[in-house]
């Protein structure tokens, strides 16, 4: 007896037991269990009594005993029991394991009743799904957006100077006169850098390497403080002396591997153009995805000779300016100190039309009016639509779960009977939608992830999915999970928590103690006036890029194909047209600086008509075409002749637009001296108005002259059969006329669509968030007339029995629908001519495309509901009868 008393279980099956065992239960039942080892050792011996104690230990090893002991906090066994740490009341420990239980308690429910109603949760969460990748997707564009240039240190402190001429109207540009950087240097104190930006297209060829290579990308003429404003890190060279000396040039590391193949990039040289040499002093970093500043070949700005561009009155459109502003500048003192710029190197009349303004860097990307890439209000209507789309999605959820609230009535009477509080049922279905939602996301962003690389081409951007590097992105989708969590269950939360118990549990509760069918109906009616929003929204924007591709612009355009004009010499223009003109498919030639309308080639300059003292008020775009240009174009007279073969400036055709603001007749005009852009010339015709700029502006003064030299483009005219083995023959003659450059074409339909790129991208994200914002509605509709079908399948019974038909019984639902169709055309009238004021030209608002976006939201509504309905109405009225 006195050796069985040292008898001890074994220590490892004791250790095992404390880890697995709960630790409110741990020291009652360790007790318990040596009291029978002790029984067990007496009864069958040490070594089966070991193995018995070992077995009774794994036994909480079950799932249950795991669970407990994962959620009971680990520290807190762990710890010694001390003064300063007493041991935690029972009462405070049984309080926590009770919450801990009913946390539980709350999961276990949600997951039977998910699974209990198998297509409630599938319409759930396949609208959440939708509603929350849109969002994701749209927050990332717009986040991409929103964090163009601003990686760099001094970003606050950076800004473009902008230009804005003011004459009859006001027109305003990112570009600005080539003298202004040194003007802002020398005469403002607050400066603490400036540099100038000329952008030129070129052909970048290597000598050095065999054959030759061409490439075409694009250059950009700055100053060595250019790298001291901006954060474009060097990796090779002296940051001291790159652009210092003329014919030297910085690349980016992508471009040093391009053309130089791993070799070292410093000292190496590459030739512009087929005429000058650059010697590489320096290779920066690869450009951020996310800069407007895209050339990746900076050449020395001390190179340019370029006389055109050192006067104050010119504005080459490809010219900028950078400042940064000293610490603690005042933006707003600054500005004022501007206008300086004008008094001191304009005259008086001048003074008063050039202006300068100074733009953040951040806004380049965002400031449409100034070339920026994309519109503030574009980014703006983007979120509306995510919003929208999540709303709507959010909208399915209550709908549905304040439809099925009828069936778990007694549900929430028993449990409210056996003591459950407001509190609790309503954080019940708070942990339902919770576990909804978060199916949802995770399948949402699933979606997003497989729909960026579409997004992105469709959109031609690098927009990312980065929840490890952009902090914005996890912070965003965080926040997206708590709010359509709370906005889905917060309202079926507090309508189940509200029953009765004695009236839920007698089954005796009706549609309006559960938020009536009046109060789900509004919420069918908010999706449905969403989409039909979007839709209008979408009927619009599509019928004004029709007409935008489709009316009369003044000239024509179709069969046109533009080639580059390298080198416009005289010798060289004469030759390129007699090899094209062999060509029996190539109709008409005409060499040109830029078609009537188009996104470049629109040089605004000063007019002074005959002899008038002064300048016009009003400036003039000045073409450059040779006398084919009418006929090529279509262009039509209606005074005067065409003009004369000549390499230079000599005579002058105006359009109407131009004569009328002279205030003289055409036929008056005729024969008069003009001297426009420091060129005088002979006016010998006026040309009908046709529009040298999109829809979006109205037709400007335009005057056309010959300046072979300016002749950047030749246009075609060809056939419209075999227009790939034409397109061949063209690319063949090309190079072999301009062996030293690189061929592209471009029919001259593709070009003008730069007008409506932005346009038609937004059409197209319509289309799709329209189609969504659809589904999910149609969705919520589908699930709202099931549970009707469901509530009524007795009466629809009885009324069969009576002899109801099925068209009857189809009204029954249909009818409640019926007058939801109709909201939504104020709201989409309202947006939509905001959208045309933007247009000067553009199509009228009237009832037929808001008779069509209703028609398609009837129709779908009409499907959604007649199919569930006509399910119902098939229904035999003997089950029927017997269903309840």
């Amino acid at each position: 007896m006195k050796n069985e008393k040292h008898i001890s279980p074994p220590r490892w099956a004791d250790k095992l037991f404390k880890i697995l065992c709960p630790p409110e239960l741990f020291e009652e039942l360790q007790g318990d269990l040596h009291e029978q080892f002790e029984l067990d050792v007496k009864r069958v011996g040490v070594k089966a009594a070991k193995s018995i104690y070992a077995l009774e230990t794994l036994k909480f090893a079950k799932p249950y005993f795991l669970k407990k002991r994962i959620l009971t906090p680990k520290k807190a066994d762990r710890r010694p029991l001390t003064a300063d740490r007493p041991k935690m009341p029972i009462a405070d420990s049984r309080q926590q394991t009770a919450k801990l239980a009913m946390l539980q308690n709350y999961l276990t429910t949600a997951r039977r009743t998910l699974a209990r109603h198998k297509s409630y949760t599938l319409i759930n969460v396949l609208g959440l799904v939708l509603g929350m990748s849109c969002g994701i997707l749209i927050f990332s564009l717009v986040n991409y957006h929103l964090g163009f240039d601003r990686f760099h240190e001094k970003s606050d402190r950076i800004y473009r100077v902008t230009s804005e001429l003011r004459n009859e109207t006001v027109s305003k540009y990112g570009t600005v006169p080539q003298p202004i950087a040194a003007a802002m240097r020398n005469d403002f104190s607050f400066v603490d850098k400036a540099s100038m930006l000329i952008n030129f297209g070129a052909t970048i060829s290597i000598p050095a390497v065999r054959n030759n290579p061409k490439f075409s990308d694009g250059i950009a003429y700055t100053e060595p403080s250019f790298f001291e404003i901006m954060d474009f890190p060097l990796v090779a060279g002296d940051k001291k002396t790159i652009l210092s000396q003329p014919n030297t040039a910085v690349i980016t590391e992508q471009l040093a591997e391009k053309y130089f193949h791993g070799q070292e990039a410093i000292g190496k040289s590459f030739r512009i153009d087929n005429k000058t040499d650059f010697t590489v002093t320096g290779v920066i970093k690869n450009l951020p995805e996310n800069t407007d500043i895209r050339q990746e070949i900076f050449l020395s700005y001390v190179t340019i000779s370029e006389p055109w561009l050192n006067g104050w009155r010119s504005i080459y459109s490809g010219s900028q300016a950078f400042v940064l502003l000293k610490p603690g500048t005042d933006c707003g003192k600054a500005q004022e100190a501007m206008a300086g710029i004008s008094t001191k190197y304009y005259n008086a009349k001048d003074a008063k039309e050039f202006r300068f303004f100074l733009q953040p860097l951040p806004d380049m990307h965002l400031n449409e009016e100034l070339g920026g890439a994309i519109a503030q209000s574009q980014l703006v209507a983007l979120s509306l639509v995510a919003i929208f789309l999540i709303i709507t999605a959010c909208v399915n959820f209550i709908n549905l779960a304040t439809a099925q609230a009828l069936g778990r009535s007694k549900e929430i009477g028993v449990r409210k009977v056996m003591g459950s509080m407001k509190s609790q049922l309503f954080w019940q279905f708070i942990i339902e939608t919770a576990l909804i939602t978060v199916i949802a996301f995770v399948f949402a962003i699933a979606l997003a992830y497989i729909a960026l690389p579409y997004m992105n081409e469709m959109l031609s951007t690098r927009v990312t999915l980065d929840l490890l590097q952009d902090f914005n992105q996890p912070l965003f989708i965080i926040c997206l999970l708590v709010i359509v969590t709370f906005i889905s269950g917060s309202y079926p939360g507090l309508v189940l928590a509200g029953f009765q118990p004695i009236t839920a549990l007698k089954g005796k509760l009706t549609q309006n103690q559960i938020g009536g069918f009046s109060i789900r109906k509004g919420l069918v009616i908010t999706q449905f006036a969403i989409s039909q929003t979007l839709l209008i929204g979408t009927i619009v924007v599509a019928s004004q890029m029709r007409f935008n591709n489709e009316a009369d612009m003044g000239f024509k355009k179709d069969a046109i194909v533009m080639l580059p004009v390298p080198e416009t010499s005289p010798a060289k223009t004469s030759a390129m047209r007699a090899r094209l003109s062999q060509l029996p498919e190539v109709e008409k030639i005409a060499f040109c600086e830029a078609p009537p309308a188009s996104p470049d080639g629109n040089f605004n300059t000063g007019i002074r008509y005959a002899s008038r003292a002064e300048d016009e008020k009003f400036t003039i775009y000045l073409k450059s075409g040779d006398p084919e240009y009418l006929s090529m174009f279509g262009l039509q007279l209606v005074a005067g002749r065409n003009l004369a073969q000549s390499d230079t400036v000599r005579e002058y055709l105006l359009n109407e637009t131009a004569v009328k603001k002279l205030g003289v007749k055409p036929e008056e005009a005729i024969g008069k001296n003009v001297n426009i852009n420091n060129a005088d010339g002979i006016i010998v015709g006026v040309m009908k108005d046709f529009h040298n700029f999109s829809f979006r502006s109205k037709i400007e003064p335009v005057c056309l002259t010959t300046r072979s030299e300016h002749y950047g483009r030749v246009a075609l005219k060809i056939s419209g059969q075999n227009v790939p083995k034409t397109l061949a023959s063209l690319e063949k003659i090309w190079n072999e006329t301009n062996a030293e450059y690189i061929y592209s074409y471009q029919f001259l339909d593709d070009h003008l669509t730069y007008f409506y790129g932005n346009d038609e991208l937004m059409l197209k994200l319509m289309w799709i968030f329209a189609a969504i914002a659809i589904f999910i509605g149609c969705l919520g509709l589908y699930g709202l007339i099931s549970f009707m079908a469901a509530q009524k399948t007795k009466e629809i019974g009885v009324r069969k029995t009576l002899g109801a038909g099925v068209g009857s019984i189809v009204w029954l639902f249909g009818k409640q629908f019926a007058q939801l169709l109709v909201i939504a055309a104020p709201i989409g009238w309202w947006l939509m001519n905001k959208y045309l004021a933007d247009f000067q030209y553009h199509i009228d608002l009237n009832a037929t495309i808001f008779l069509a976006a209703i028609g398609i939201t009837f129709l779908i509504a009409i499907v959604t509901v007649g199919y569930r309905s006509m399910k119902a109405a098939l229904m035999n009225p003997v089950k029927a009868l017997r269903s309840e």
